[in-house]
């Protein structure tokens, strides 16, 4: 059936909470927008803060292909903030909706941008769905920090456990049937499986290889399937069952997986990951995010031990054996590469964005010049994935290598020349003083208030919360602070590091990132 065809057409998203209390959250919303009259409807789960929708992509897409003389009408979706994750692709919607003159219909919100006014309430409400997200966010961590205090697990089991009352137990579950022997193994078997291959072969990499071999998936057959998308659409004559969105999902990408393996393909990160997963050593992580939203190493995570001595898959000192040897292979290549060149590696994976529209930039293809050395191509994610931004040049790893070193030597210039200064006393954020302030107003009140009681000690263990982080903020900057005075204050010693995994790592401990706009290096933001 033709695009033509449809008189109005619908988006549903639900995010992967709503799907894991509900399975059948996203079929109802879609059998709602169809008994409002959505014939073709484009869907997606995902996580409340991610950008990168396939099926709202699509969307776009199949807008910016529809005919002159078509005949769609609306666009129609339950609420604004299902369509709303980011203003840069929610605008980007509406500007090729307006295009093809296609009305947007929010069933339970309605919504006007034909006036100033509606358009401020547009911005407004955006503004509040994303303040939404962050008060969620907080909530949770509120939930993990009570939970870290009393002991408990974690939300989520790592590979070869789940949880049963608030502890972690092995998971016998069914996992794997090897068709050659016969064999089934639980997850719990997988994971000791795991464990064992690591110990013959000594290394993330070589892991990861043998698992694929072992379980008869090619690795780059394999990474080109899960790159694969389905069209995220369901037409007119499409049953609403759960088996019609399998169909029109790419089933091997397995999105929201929590196990140390990209669908069926095991990866170096999520081996190394779990691997040093304290709870593997009856240890329960906690404090597993830094500051700056980035992951901890496995060596700065703070752990509970003995939390579970009955539920063990490694002893504590091995443990520490096994992050011994993921350290010692850091300057191993074969270990860190298996068969790739060294100096293919991406030293700047993670740290690039764009001025434009603020997405990350990756790396888009590699070539070796006549001198031996490889130039690498970055772009901007938006621009590439869907063409919504307009930041069409590219950077290469020497121009990004040449402007952020010499922003770095300049700096540790700077801040060598501040010499030893007398600490001064931290000005308390605005923050810190509302809640000092609230806790003062509600300890004036007399009496023997439950409600009263519980709200001063959630004030007390906000307050301390902020006040350790600002501390450990505080460290973390003199720490990123005489990092870069000594690295960087001798000009060569950048271009004296050999082994390109040591510059990354070195990037990473200076800087949080760096913005580029049309080829240049416009802003530094420094670890301190």
């Amino acid at each position: 059936m033709g695009s033509a065809d449809f008189e109005s057409w619908g988006y549903a998203r639900v995010s992967t909470d709503e799907q894991a209390q509900d399975k059948d959250a996203l079929l109802n919303q879609m059998q709602r927008l169809r008994d409002a009259g959505a014939n073709k409807i484009f869907f997606d789960i995902d996580k409340r803060t991610k950008h990168d929708r396939k099926g709202l992509l699509n969307l776009i897409k199949a807008v910016q292909e529809l005919p002159v003389n078509h005949q769609i009408k609306f666009l129609k979706f339950t609420r604004l903030d299902r369509v709303a994750a980011s203003q840069v692709i929610f605008y980007k919607l509406i500007s090729e909706l307006q295009k093809k003159k296609i009305q947007p219909v929010a069933i339970d919100d309605p919504f006007d941008l034909d006036s100033v006014g509606g358009e401020l309430t547009v911005d407004i409400r955006l503004d509040v769905a994303k303040h939404e997200v962050k008060m969620l966010g907080l909530r949770i961590r509120k939930e993990r920090e009570l939970r870290r205090k009393e002991k408990k697990s974690n939300f989520y089991a790592p590979f070869g456990y789940k949880t049963e009352g608030d502890k972690y137990v092995f998971n016998h579950d069914r996992c794997i049937c090897l068709i050659d022997n016969k064999q089934e193994l639980s997850v719990v078997e997988v994971a000791q499986l795991i464990l064992k291959i690591f110990y013959q072969v000594g290394s993330c990499t070589q892991t990861a290889k043998r698992l694929n071999e072992f379980f008869g998936i090619g690795s780059k057959c394999s990474e080109k399937y899960v790159r694969k998308s389905g069209n995220y659409a369901i037409d007119e004559e499409d049953t609403l069952t759960q088996k019609t969105l399998k169909k029109k999902v790419d089933e091997k990408s397995n999105a929201g997986l929590r196990y140390p393996y990209s669908g069926l393909r095991w990866t170096t990160t999520g081996i190394r990951d779990w691997l040093t997963n304290p709870v593997l050593a009856g240890g329960t992580p906690y404090s597993t995010v830094k500051e700056n939203g980035h992951k901890k190493s496995f060596d700065e995570i703070s752990v509970f031990w003995n939390t579970h001595d009955d539920q063990t898959l490694i002893t504590f000192e091995q443990h520490q054996e096994i992050k011994e040897i993921i350290r010692s292979n850091r300057k191993n290549s074969w270990a860190s590469h298996g068969d790739r060149d060294p100096q293919k590696l991406n030293i700047f994976q993670g740290l690039i964005f764009c001025a434009k529209c603020n997405a990350k930039f990756v790396k888009v293809s590699t070539y070796q010049s006549k001198d031996g050395n490889f130039k690498s191509y970055y772009q901007c994610t938006y621009y590439l994935k869907s063409g919504m931004c307009r930041h069409k040049n590219a950077i290469t790893n020497l121009d990004l290598e040449d402007q952020i070193v010499e922003f770095l030597v300049q700096e540790a210039e700077r801040l060598s020349l501040l010499g030893e200064q007398t600490s001064t006393p931290v000005t308390e954020s605005q923050e810190l003083m509302e809640l000092r302030s609230q806790l003062q107003a509600l300890e004036s009140i007399p009496g023997n208030n439950p409600a009263i009681k519980t709200a001063k000690q959630d004030l007390r263990l906000q307050i301390t919360e902020l006040l350790n982080t600002g501390e450990r903020t505080n460290q973390a900057m003199l720490i990123s602070r005489e990092r870069i005075i000594s690295a960087f204050r001798n000009r060569d010693f950048w271009k004296g590091i050999q082994n390109p995994v040591d510059k990354k790592r070195l990037l990473r401990e200076c800087i949080m990132c760096a913005v580029v706009d049309e080829g240049k290096v416009v802003e530094v933001r420094l670890r301190i």
